[in-house]
């Protein structure tokens, strides 16, 4: 499968992502960030959930529609990479 210039795979999505929440959530660490852990029970809230949303938009270069912005398309990486997955095809 070949890429074009601004399509990643998973672990490029993945990593980006880690990295945002990183920013996002600067008392958690790296080791905290499983694919299936709710980002939640790490200390995300609505006010901080609002800046990933916009940070990932930014990094990825994307836009979300409002019916995509919802909990479960933001609870764990795992939810985070198939959306923006899913926007990038």
């Amino acid at each position: 499968m070949s890429y074009t210039a601004n399509e990643l795979t998973v672990d490029e999505i993945r990593q980006k992502i880690q990295a945002v929440l990183l920013n996002v959530l600067p008392e958690v660490g790296p080791s905290d960030l499983s694919d299936d852990v709710d980002i939640f029970t790490l200390g995300l809230d609505s006010i901080n959930a609002m800046t990933l949303i916009f940070n990932l938009k930014e990094s990825f270069g994307i836009e979300f529609d409002t019916g995509e912005i919802s909990f479960e398309n933001f609870q764990t990486i795992q939810d985070m990479v198939r959306l923006i997955s899913s926007k990038q095809s």
